[in-house]
C-alpha cells in the first residue's frame, strides 16, 4: 500500500503526542484533532477531501521505486570494505 505522510503541526510548530479524533463533516472535510501539549491548546486541522483525493499518489509512486534496492550480497561486500578501510582484517 502506497501512502503519503500527512504532516501536522500546532501554529506553535509543535507535532501532535497523540491523535485525539480523526473525522469527517458535512461538507465533506477530513478532520484532525488533538491536544498541543507545548502550548497548551485545542488544534483542529481540516482539509477538503477533493484536496487528499488530489495528493493522494499515484499507482507508480512507490517505496520500492524510490529506495534503491540492494541485496544482501551487496551489504556484505560493503560492510567488508569498510571493515579494511579501518584496518579489521575480514
Amino acid at each position: 500500500m502506497n501512502y503519503r505522510h500527512l504532516s501536522l503541526h500546532c501554529q506553535c510548530g509543535q507535532i501532535p503526542d497523540r491523535i485525539a479524533e480523526v473525522g469527517f463533516t458535512d461538507d465533506h472535510n477530513l478532520v484532525i484533532h488533538w491536544w498541543c501539549a507545548k502550548c497548551q491548546k485545542v488544534v483542529y486541522v481540516s482539509k477538503p477531501l477533493t484536496d487528499c483525493w488530489r495528493e493522494c499518489p499515484s499507482p507508480n509512486y512507490s517505496l520500492d521505486n524510490v529506495l534503491p534496492t540492494v541485496s544482501a550480497e551487496s551489504y556484505a561486500e560493503q560492510d567488508a570494505e569498510f571493515l579494511r578501510s579501518i584496518g579489521v582484517q575480514v
